[in-house]
């Protein structure tokens, strides 16, 4: 039995809806009080972390305190003896300085506020966990139905008329699908080694390459130019200046660097020792599903398509 903590959220839903495919699983809101959360527990051999507990559209400061909710959530698995913990993580820990392939061998350097705490999140939970099999899952940046941060801004802005990315948009990047993501957690949690973080990679596009796919299936334009990445940089910079610390910024230097630096991932060594590939190979797989959602961001006003014509009518002779 598995339970996801994280329901109601881009990834918890994605994952809880992965398992179920293969496994009992229970959801639950990050939010749940003790009591909800122990009944939940009641039974449970493995537990996935996949509630957002740092929010990467937001201006963080980094500091060395571990949120509230996973210290409780550990503790109440404790309690109920839970076997094992799958923690869904990022290879944002990894930093965003790295110009050649990431491996799991890579120097982790995280600069950015989101990174260092991800990073130290992870640390925590070996360390107070230690006691129960954790399991960290470091996906590479993943897309799908619901995702909060970028894409959805990036496709208003597009839908509005020209948008400005650095770089154009075209810094190769590892993308993973959501729901590979999910089935990633379900092989980390039957063959993943405690103590041992695994990469989560899909294939290598763009942003470009994405939101062009997008435009396609919704019907806009895709008109997309090229700005400096220093310019963007610097724009960015300036904005989080005037951001009060937990607002909502944007682009703030994080989105630049995650736009317009090159993140790309090997994850052959978590292939084989957690037995797993990714289903999803390109945008293309996934834009029926994501197309009615993206129709709906605000600002965006798909244009109607032609009306085909009938074929015209063919009585029959008696």
């Amino acid at each position: 039995m598995h339970l996801v903590i994280g329901a109601g959220e881009f990834l918890g839903d994605h994952v809880s809806h992965a398992l179920a495919a293969e496994a009992p699983v229970i959801a639950l809101n990050a939010d749940a009080d003790d009591e909800t959360l122990s009944d939940a527990l009641s039974g449970i051999d493995v537990v996935h972390i996949c509630a957002q507990t740092w929010s990467p559209a937001r201006r963080l400061r980094y500091r060395k305190a571990a949120p509230s909710f996973l210290k409780r959530v550990i503790d109440a698995a404790r309690h109920s003896r839970v076997r094992r913990i799958v923690h869904l993580s990022t290879a944002d820990v990894f930093g965003p300085d790295h110009f050649v392939r990431v491996t799991e061998k890579t120097k982790l350097h995280p600069v950015h506020a989101y990174e260092r705490l991800k990073l130290f999140e992870e640390r925590w939970l070996l360390k107070v966990a230690a006691d129960m099999e954790v399991v960290i899952v470091r996906p590479a940046r993943v897309f799908g139905v619901g995702e909060d941060w970028i894409l959805p801004r990036l496709f208003a802005a597009l839908a509005r008329g020209r948008l400005w990315l650095p770089g154009g948009g075209r810094s190769l990047q590892t993308f993973v699908s959501a729901g590979d993501v999910g089935r990633a957690c379900l092989a980390a949690a039957e063959r993943g080694r405690p103590g041992h973080s695994y990469l989560v990679a899909g294939f290598d596009a763009t942003w470009r390459d994405l939101l062009e796919s997008a435009a396609r299936a919704v019907g806009i334009p895709a008109n997309i130019a090229s700005l400096p990445y220093d310019l963007a940089f610097l724009k960015a910079l300036a904005t989080e200046t005037v951001t009060s610390p937990g607002a909502v910024v944007w682009p703030g230097t994080f989105a630049v660097d995650a736009i317009g630096k090159p993140h790309y991932y090997d994850d052959s060594h978590s292939r084989r020792e957690l037995t797993w590939s990714p289903s999803v190979g390109s945008f293309e797989q996934e834009m029926p599903q994501m197309a009615s959602w993206l129709a709906k961001v605000p600002g965006v006003h798909p244009r109607a398509r032609p009306a085909v014509a009938s074929p015209p009518e063919v009585r029959e002779r008696g």
